[in-house]
């Protein structure tokens, strides 16, 4: 980190760590979730994969208006808010005796819609230059936070039942805001581009050709992401016992945050497509695999390319986002980009309900598809040049 200066370092360092608690709390629940859902009182794979986009759906509805609102109230306050929100609805998720209670548990737990506001807050104090290593660096916190994650989920699942990982996962977004009420505080901005016209009208976001692009992207790759995380585990489950997949999740977990850190550090240099190309290439390639060749060995392999290849796209989508010429608007637009992956996930974990009853493999064709046409729209990424004067001259 000595590309940082102290003060870069402290902010990298407090909010790398809400980041990455809150992702802990998140992903203690991801490989299990699909196979508690199912069996829920009165569920079927379709109502178990609406619990699962349920969530996303909330967050989707929420994520500007939260981004907007911590524009206008603080970064700080908005994140204690969502956290509070999200950690009543975790709570719930662990008491829930039916399908119906469970999909309403996490609902109110999506309306703590804080992924913007809190990458916002990273890029108010992080120069242009210096983003996507910055947001790599965070990125390997939330890798290791997923493969701690990942690591125990199944193991305290299999020993002390699932619900109870939803106890953990609140008790953690407590000890979090705690530790942000008590620690952190908002903070100036860093102006992006000096003499660049500073006021754009909310409605034009929608329609910027560049936003627009990346905005897509994050919707085809948490849609990606919610099928594959949906189905795989559900399949993975016919070869071993839950207590057993940690040795699935976890070097999927390490492969992945090694890639996010290597290509991170490259994207500030070679630029947002390129490295993108790469991350969506690994993405769309693992997913055809299932198709070509079943058996564990197969879906391990699939996981592995697909899930690194999500992790290549995590930090260069909201490092190009941030990048957007308006320093008034950024929590509004990075909330924009959350929201479409979240719609993505929403999509995408009802979808992955669906197709478990009919041939997963169908789905992975299709969610290799949409990745390859995401590609392609993505080749037109101009880095907002010639919307109010240069832009970089990297995309």
């Amino acid at each position: 980190m000595n590309i940082f200066s102290r003060h870069e370092k402290r902010l990298l360092g407090g909010i790398g760590l809400v980041i990455a608690m809150r992702t802990l709390g998140f992903s203690i629940l991801v490989p299990v979730f699909s196979i508690y859902s199912v069996t829920m009182q009165g569920a079927t794979e379709t109502l178990a994969g609406v619990a699962v986009g349920i969530f996303a759906l909330a967050q989707t509805l929420l994520q500007v208006p939260m981004g907007r609102l911590s524009d206008i109230w603080g970064r700080k306050q908005a994140t204690l808010l969502g956290l509070g929100i999200y950690m009543a609805g975790t709570l719930l998720g662990g008491i829930s005796q039916d399908v119906y209670q469970l999909i309403a548990s996490r609902a109110l737990a999506g309306a703590g819609a804080v992924s913007g506001v809190t990458i916002a807050w990273l890029t108010d104090g992080i120069p242009l230059d210096k983003r996507n290593a910055a947001l790599s660096y965070v990125g390997v916190s939330i890798g290791f936070s997923v493969i701690i994650g990942f690591t125990v989920s199944p193991l305290l699942a299999g020993n002390f039942g699932i619900p109870f990982l939803f106890y953990v996962s609140a008790f953690l977004i407590f000890l979090l805001i705690l530790y942000i009420f008590c620690y952190l505080n908002n903070h100036g901005t860093v102006e992006p581009y000096e003499g660049r016209e500073k006021t754009v009208r909310p409605g034009e976001l929608f329609f910027n050709r560049d936003l627009m692009r990346i905005n897509l992207l994050g919707f085809v790759a948490n849609f990606s992401l919610a099928g594959v995380f949906f189905v795989m585990p559900l399949l993975i489950r016919r070869y071993m016992e839950i207590v057993a997949m940690w040795r699935i999740f976890v070097p999927v977990a390490l492969i992945g945050t090694a890639c996010m850190f290597y290509f991170g550090n490259k994207a500030d240099r070679l630029g947002t497509v390129r490295i993108a190309s790469v991350g969506i290439l690994m993405g769309a390639g693992g997913l055809l695999l299932p198709v070509l060749i079943g058996g564990l060995t197969s879906y391990f392999a699939s996981f592995v390319l697909f899930y690194s290849g999500y992790c290549i796209l995590s930090p260069l989508m909201p490092a190009a986002v941030s990048r957007y010429p308006d320093s008034q608007r950024k929590g509004t637009v990075l909330g924009m980009l959350n929201s479409f992956q979240f719609i993505g996930s929403a999509a995408g974990g009802v979808m992955g309900g669906v197709m478990m009853r009919f041939r997963p493999e169908l789905f992975f064709c299709l969610l290799s598809l949409l990745l390859f046409l995401s590609l392609v729209f993505l080749l037109g990424f101009r880095d907002y040049r010639g919307m109010c004067g240069e832009g970089p001259a990297t995309s």
